[in-house]
């Protein structure tokens, strides 16, 4: 009897260490350089951000990935990163994040080894590595090593396309009417895509008969938006290779960005913070066509004025410039004449 209850206690600690352990859960081990690795990582994570997830180069670390991403999707975490272009041995690190095993709160380092190696092999380098979208959506493809024929299938329709070696190309997909989690087949890779309702009803309870000073209170629409790429540690090159969308928004003739605006993929005033209207912008933009106005007045007039002093003389105008001098000269008195009268 005893026997059996030291048996089943043991059974369930190991059973609790086995749901609680920390899972890195890579799509491969070997990657050829610059493609996209992805990873599912699985934990009862207290907390875990984009910051906690380095790449190591033989126990070195290395800067952050320069396009990477993190999402929370149920009780997995989505994890992506174009990988640099170097060969060699390789770790994904989680430091400094708080989780939950065996009842106990930890930080310890979670590591997993792959490998960075030139092979022939077809690879893509594929970004983003997962999809959190409300709205049709783009993917940037390119192909490593040759030009490639590539087969993307998308809510069961399939479709063929051809890349030539590291010329990216951006291909759109339709969510119609979708919600949920899907996978976009791309060759041999599974990019996961999470589709998010427009719009979803929050009804606000009210009750009216012990709250007297709360009125009741209209449901409100919230639309829920993915999260907005770090360009923060990125570089000018890296940053136009994303998607305005990516990483901020576009702001109207109206408003002013509140940071420095960056040039995107697709944008070339993409504002990666907020976009501020600007008071008094009409009174502005009038009072700036006028001064224009006024500049090119000025412009033409004194073209017209230069024109005018190079326009040369006509008879008329020489024959009474002569005239005149005659007439000068005739009433300058006591002055001899000594030239004939009749020469001009």
């Amino acid at each position: 009897m005893k026997k059996r209850s030291l048996f089943i206690i043991l059974f369930v600690l190991l059973t609790i260490n086995l749901i609680s352990a920390v899972e890195i859960k890579l799509s491969k081990t070997n990657y050829q350089a610059q493609e996209t690795l992805q990873a599912e990582i699985t934990g009862n994570f207290i907390s875990l951000s984009l910051e906690n997830i380095l790449i190591y180069e033989q126990n070195t670390p290395r800067s952050q990935p320069v396009i990477s991403d993190l999402t929370k999707q149920g009780d997995i975490y989505y994890f992506y990163a174009v990988l640099p272009n170097q060969q060699g041995n390789f770790s994904l690190k989680i430091e400094n994040a708080k989780y939950s095993e065996a009842g106990e709160t930890k930080t310890k380092t979670i590591n997993k080894e792959f490998k960075i190696e030139k092979t022939n092999a077809p690879s893509l380098q594929i970004n983003p590595g997962f999809i959190l979208t409300t709205e049709d959506f783009p993917i940037k493809i390119k192909a490593l090593n040759s030009n490639q024929e590539i087969t993307t299938t998308f809510n069961q329709k399939s479709e063929n396309f051809s890349l030539i070696e590291d010329i990216q190309k951006s291909i759109s997909f339709k969510i119609s009417d979708l919600k949920g989690k899907y996978d976009l087949k791309i060759n041999d890779y599974t990019i996961p895509v999470f589709i998010i309702a427009k719009n979803i009803i929050n009804p606000t309870l009210v009750n009216q008969t012990n709250q007297t000073n709360i009125n009741q209170t209209n449901q409100t629409n919230q639309t829920i938006t993915p999260p907005k790429i770090n360009i923060e540690n990125k570089t000018e090159e890296e940053i136009k290779s994303l998607s305005c969308s990516e990483f901020g928004i576009e702001c109207e003739d109206n408003e002013e960005c509140d940071v420095e605006i960056r040039p995107a993929f697709d944008s070339l005033s993409c504002c990666p913070g907020l976009c501020i209207e600007v008071k008094g912008s009409s009174t502005r933009m009038i009072i700036g066509i006028i001064l224009l106005i006024l500049i090119i007045v000025i412009l033409v007039f004194i073209y017209w004025r230069s024109k005018k002093k190079q326009r040369p003389k006509s008879t008329d105008e020489i024959l009474k410039s002569k005239e005149n001098q005659f007439q000068a000269r005739m009433s300058d008195q006591g002055s001899e004449v000594t030239r004939r009268l009749g020469k001009i």
